[in-house]
């Protein structure tokens, strides 16, 4: 308590005290005078508690990260008594990017408002509740401090960044091993979807030479899709592996590319199915074209390391409804031996695991063991593995290995 409180405090004691004791006029003059002195004070303070009303504007629509947006805020004082002290404090920018906003200090007259706005560049996706204004109140000689809060109703949701690949390796149930998914393998010869011009990378098969000779232009054909392909992602989320991640950085590095695999299916219009955990609750979401695209976003925006069910029994547990030659692709923060055992498994029964290994080895968190690493290869099943630093892109389009 500082002096200011305390001083006027002890001579109210010390007249409250005499007026029981010895009584008389003067004295009972100045107890009253003292206490209208802390009354008077209070009661302003309660008025404008009373009156005080605030508004949150929060940009709707789809967020990814690292757009940026503006957060705009009103406060308004609807009583007919000014606000000498009012301390505003919002935590906007503390629950999208960990950082403080600045206190704001002022005094408001009656019936007269204030508005702000911040701009905040969203660096992490998730789903915030959002919208807080802390505000007190103080009196002008500051005997007393009231505070209220202001809430929206609002929530954000942010979409994890999107990294377009051009190519990426998956396999078809009529061919063993793994192919470039641009390649014409996984493609229904018997079907052209459309013709274009020549890129690089292109195979030479698909060449339409005819049509090349008059357009004096190598035009190639695309097939559409054979209806046997099929990619399905399990990520591993078990909690136990998420209890040193520093940041996040293996949960976001996982979420980024799981969105980065997905869109590149769902370009090529291949069916991919997502399952996962949410504590102890089973997530799948399947989808076959660019408009499915968003009910997987709004699930890995949420994503969190907190699956309660052992990761190995719970794709066991999938492997039967799962169709034979299709690619299954395992996100893991966790290349062990139980991993691997699942892997060999996995492959005897027809179809082609691929292993994505996320690792933070800065902060030693995320395991692989190189043994593992080896007799996977060995079995010509694909093992990635990616720091959290490591680029996405680069890694998931080159050969792996």
């Amino acid at each position: 308590m500082n002096k200011r409180k305390f001083i006027p405090l002890l001579i109210f004691f010390v007249l409250l005290a005499f007026v029981l004791l010895v009584g008389g006029t003067m004295p009972y003059f100045l107890f009253y005078i003292l206490l209208l002195t802390y009354l008077i004070p209070f009661i302003h303070c309660l008025i404008n508690y009373l009156f005080l009303e605030g508004k949150i504007d929060i940009p709707q629509g789809s967020l990814y990260t690292g757009d940026s947006i503006i957060v705009k805020y009103k406060i308004v004082n609807n009583s007919i008594f000014p606000i000498t002290y009012l301390e505003i404090e919002n935590d906007f920018s503390k629950k999208l990017t960990g950082k403080d906003s600045p206190k704001i200090i002022l005094s408001m007259g009656k019936k007269e408002s204030y508005q702000d706005s911040e701009t905040i560049v969203l660096k992490r996706r998730g789903f915030y509740e959002m919208g807080e204004i802390n505000l007190t109140i103080k009196d002008a000689f500051g005997f007393f401090s009231i505070k209220k809060k202001i809430s929206g109703t609002t929530s954000l949701l942010i979409y994890p960044e999107i990294i377009g690949l051009t190519t990426f390796k998956i396999s078809t149930s009529q061919q063993a091993g793994d192919l470039l998914i641009r390649d014409s393998s996984f493609q229904d010869k018997s079907r052209i979807y459309s013709l274009r011009e020549y890129l690089e990378g292109d195979s030479i098969k698909s060449i339409h030479w005819r049509l090349s000779a008059r357009k004096n232009t190598p035009i190639v054909k695309e097939y559409e899709n054979r209806g046997d392909t099929q990619v399905n992602i399990f990520i591993d989320n078990e909690y136990r592996l998420f209890k040193n991640d520093y940041d996040n950085r293996i949960e976001d590095k996982i979420v980024d590319v799981t969105t980065s695999i997905i869109n590149y299916c769902l370009n090529q219009n291949i069916q991919v199915t997502l399952e996962t955990q949410d504590h102890n609750k089973y997530v799948n979401i399947q989808g076959q074209q660019k408009p499915d695209f968003k009910p997987f976003l709004e699930v890995l925006a949420k994503f969190k390391g907190n699956g309660s069910l052992n990761f190995t029994s719970f794709v066991n547990s999938k492997v039967e409804t799962i169709n034979r030659g299709a690619t299954v692709v395992i996100i893991t923060p966790n290349l062990d031996k139980a991993m691997g055992a699942l892997g060999i498994y996995l492959r005897m029964k027809n179809l082609y695991p691929l292993f994505i290994v996320i690792t933070d080895n800065e902060k030693e968190t995320g395991y692989i063991d190189g043994q593992i690493e080896n007799r996977l290869k060995s079995e010509d099943i694909p093992v990635y593995w990616l720091d959290y630093k490591t680029n996405i892109k680069d890694t998931l389009e080159g050969y792996y290995g």
